[in-house]
């Protein structure tokens, strides 16, 4: 059985990216090449939902199986969604911006794309290179995206190797922002289970730039003991675009279980965020990030998980307990989804059903 994080979902998308543009004449993606999803081939007849978008962490399953022949343009195409995300190789690549600027002025697309930060000065001419084909490609490139991290209680021993890789993300982005702000390409910085709300919201606040923003996950700082109503209130006033989820938890016997569910099988109130968020800007872009997984388990019950924190980086005990009283308030209304012991065709299956629960949803009850 293979299942694929997040990590090698994205550099797998980004592999397959590179080898797909540097080969010319390449045959367009084809979705039905493998367990397609029933009408998934032909081009969506229905209105294009602009501001909505896909993102490959999502679509591990779909990425296996379609192999060099995944584009998540094409596929956005054929769903009907106006704003992919677009993983990018670690080196600057030109006939991948080649095949964007065809794809995305044929189907009249914005992308977000995921460019990885500068963390040296020897960085920097690449990282420049990114940017000058970004901005090349007509104002259609929303802004860059970098996740920095992974688990905070699984990449970190203690909370003094947190700080010393935050203090490395920081310096990162400082020296990106001069080629951020020549560029105009604005970095959202996602809050990726590293850093809690409060501690992203400073940063950006310290850099002092229109060109440094937030990616807004709803759901990933449950991970850090944050209802999904406090990361929201904390971040959305420098947000830039949105990883859009909707999100079941429950409890199990060393923490929380997390889950991406199908919109509305799960809690967040997705019409009023959206409004909230389109008020800030009318043009904001959503992608849609369905993981289907088992849950991912968070042991806020274990002294291990709390080795991360500190008075540098406290969890105040008041947020602890709203949490539990958020899950506890907040049972499943529908089955968690697992994949443990599916087979890879039926975790496609399961994962193309889940996507497509969530596109259609959007079609019907929000104002993309």
């Amino acid at each position: 059985m293979f299942i694929m994080n997040r990590r090698q979902a994205l550099a797998a998308a980004a592999a397959v990216s590179t080898a797909h543009a540097a080969t010319p004449g390449a045959a367009a993606p084809t979705p039905g090449a493998a367990a397609p999803t029933p009408g998934a081939a032909a081009p969506s007849t229905s209105r294009v939902l602009k501001n909505l978008g896909t993102a490959s962490p999502g679509l591990t399953a779909r990425i296996k199986a379609m192999g060099k022949n995944w584009d998540i343009v094409e596929y956005a195409h054929e769903k009907g969604l106006g704003a992919p995300h677009v993983t990018m190789p670690r080196e600057f690549n030109q006939a991948i911006f080649d095949k964007l600027k065809s794809q995305i002025e044929k189907y009249d697309m914005r992308l977000t794309m995921l460019v990885r930060t500068p963390r040296t000065e020897a960085d920097l001419p690449n990282y420049e290179a990114f940017a000058k084909a970004a901005a090349g490609l007509g104002g259609r490139v929303a802004c860059f995206h970098d996740p920095f991290s992974g688990r905070r209680y699984e990449q970190f021993q203690d909370a003094a190797g947190y700080h010393a890789f935050f203090e490395q993300c920081k310096k990162g982005v400082r020296l990106a922002e001069p080629i951020l702000r020549k560029y105009k390409i604005p970095l959202a910085i996602e809050n990726h289970k590293a850093w809690r709300s409060a501690e992203l919201a400073g940063w950006v606040r310290s850099m002092g730039s229109e060109y440094v923003g937030v990616c807004l996950d709803l759901v990933n700082n449950v991970s850090l003991v944050e209802t999904p109503e406090q990361t929201i209130d904390t971040l959305l006033p420098y947000t830039i675009y949105v990883s859009f989820k909707d999100i079941g938890v429950d409890f199990y016997k060393d923490g929380v279980l997390l889950s991406e569910v199908p919109f509305g099988d799960g809690h967040l109130d997705l019409k009023g965020l959206v409004a909230r968020c389109q008020k800030k800007d009318p043009n904001m872009i959503f992608q849609i990030e369905m993981l289907t997984r088992d849950p991912l388990e968070v042991p806020i019950f274990t002294e291990k998980y709390w080795k991360v924190f500190d008075e540098k980086s406290p969890v105040p005990a008041r947020d602890l307990a709203m949490l539990v009283d958020y899950v506890r308030k907040h049972p499943p209304r529908v089955p968690l989804p697992r994949t443990t012991g599916l087979s890879d065709e039926q975790r496609l299956k399961l994962e193309d059903e889940c996507n497509q629960k969530c596109i259609d949803y959007a079609r019907a009850h929000l104002p993309f």
